[in-house]
């Protein structure tokens, strides 16, 4: 009889208190993406919580994977990398007001999302400095790219991780402009 091998791995799932307090972090943060896209506060959309909650156990099963079959526990930006894979492949958000079914920004609001929270991560972690603003063209590249084009889960999480000052000023010097 074959030996039965890792048996006892056993994924323990996330606390509820802890979807919670995630799941209300992405609330508030898209209501304020919303804002700062231009959008008016009383734009009818909608947040799918099954949805966000499926994108936080997922996370946290990656992360769990990390810790268990390589021993380490992800940074940051794999972390966001992560959510935003999912964000764009399950797609939690939705412009449902009627004035806005054709409106661009409202098609695309998850991938513009993602390129805001990929952002504010990137910020926060030092990679990409307050004072440098990506242009709008390689913005819409991001959003195209994150629309139309097909992502691994890996891939996508080095893609997040390759972004930082210094690599777009080297590699893409007509990307910024200073404020």
């Amino acid at each position: 009889m074959p030996e039965e091998r890792n048996k006892n791995l056993k994924y323990e799932r996330i606390s509820y208190e802890s979807i919670g307090r995630i799941l209300q972090t992405f609330i508030k943060r898209f209501e304020e993406f919303l804002i700062l896209k231009g959008f008016p506060p009383e734009i009818e959309s909608h947040i799918s919580h099954f949805t966000l909650i499926d994108i936080i156990v997922r996370v946290d099963k990656r992360k769990a994977y990390y810790q268990c079959f390589h021993s380490m526990k992800i940074n940051e930006c794999k972390e966001a990398a992560l959510y935003a894979y999912w964000i764009l492949k399950l797609k939690p958000f939705t412009i449902t007001d009627k004035s806005y079914l054709t409106n661009a920004d409202a098609c695309t609001i998850n991938e513009s999302f993602v390129i805001h929270f990929i952002g504010l991560i990137l910020e926060t972690t030092g990679r990409i400095k307050r004072p440098t603003v990506i242009k709008d063209s390689y913005r819409n590249f991001l959003e195209y790219s994150f629309r139309f084009r097909n992502f691994s889960i890996d891939s996508f999480i080095v893609l997040i991780e390759s972004i930082s000052t210094e690599t777009l000023e080297n590699d893409y010097p007509n990307l910024f402009d200073q404020t």
